[in-house]
């Protein structure tokens, strides 16, 4: 068995990470440690994956520690680490940039801050990626190849970081409001719920693949379904009405002041 990575905290992103790297099998080069404060919730995880749970966090030096906590308990959490003296934090915590995280651990562990989704479980996220100063060049590589595994990986700066949260971090959200509109549309219809969301979640993969391969805009594919005095420009014609399109600007912009908020404290 290879270095330790430990996991600190299993909640739902935490939980995303572990099942989307060992989906790619990282837990037969890398140890996996899972802990969290809520001991049942690792050991359900590590049960599930086939990785460790341990009752503290430092149990076994860690090389790398993927530090998926909620804002509030970043003390208490760091705490636990107190004694950690080498090594690589992985933060995906939101709103909590690499200054106020490198005031809670000693100066020889590195920093560096992620913003995935929680689509990095089925290796299909967006994984941001911000290495404070100090990140030697072989960890830099090595973490950036073991992110790859989670979906698109790319490096950016702490400045865009609260608008790339505000996008790719709430967007499954809302393409799930979107999809389970869509899908209710199919009920009321006469469709049974369960083929209609098959229904949808075929259509929304096979448009973001499309979309995807092909490199041009959403508009053009629009116009390409939309055939004159058909069914889709029937449906876009409600929903322009409706201000569909306004709506989901305005709530992407919601969610990126509210993540400015958190970065405020």
């Amino acid at each position: 068995m290879g270095e330790n990575i430990l996991f600190l905290g299993c909640g739902n992103m935490g939980s995303a990470l572990v099942r989307g790297l060992v989906r790619d099998r990282w837990h037969t080069k890398y140890r996996f440690l899972l802990f969290d404060r809520v001991l049942e919730r690792a050991q359900d995880l590590a049960a599930s994956c086939g990785v460790e749970w341990v009752e503290h966090p430092l149990l076994y030096p860690p090389k790398f520690v993927f530090f998926a906590v909620k804002p509030k308990d970043v003390p208490e959490a760091a705490r636990l680490l107190s004694s950690w003296q080498e090594g690589v934090l992985v933060s995906v915590v939101a709103g909590v940039p690499l200054k106020d995280l490198r005031e809670h651990f000693a100066p020889s562990v590195g920093v560096v801050r992620v913003m995935p989704n929680l689509c990095v479980e089925v290796g299909e996220g967006v994984v941001p990626v911000v290495f404070s100063p100090e990140i030697p060049e072989p960890y830099r590589e090595e973490l950036l190849f073991l992110f790859a595994s989670l979906g698109w990986v790319f490096e950016t700066g702490e400045e865009e970081i609260d608008l790339l949260t505000a996008l790719s971090g709430s967007g499954p959200g809302i393409v799930a409001l979107f999809v389970e509109g869509l899908m209710d549309g199919g009920v009321q219809a006469g469709l049974p719920w369960e083929k209609s969301l098959r229904l949808v979640t075929q259509v929304v993969l096979g448009t973001a693949l499309l979309l995807k391969e092909k490199g041009f805009h959403p508009g053009v594919l629009k116009n390409l379904v939309a055939s004159p005095g058909g069914t889709t420009i029937a449906s876009l014609s409600v929903l322009e009405r409706a201000g569909f399109r306004g709506i989901l600007m305005e709530g992407v912009k919601a969610a990126y002041q509210r993540a400015q908020e958190l970065s405020l404290g």
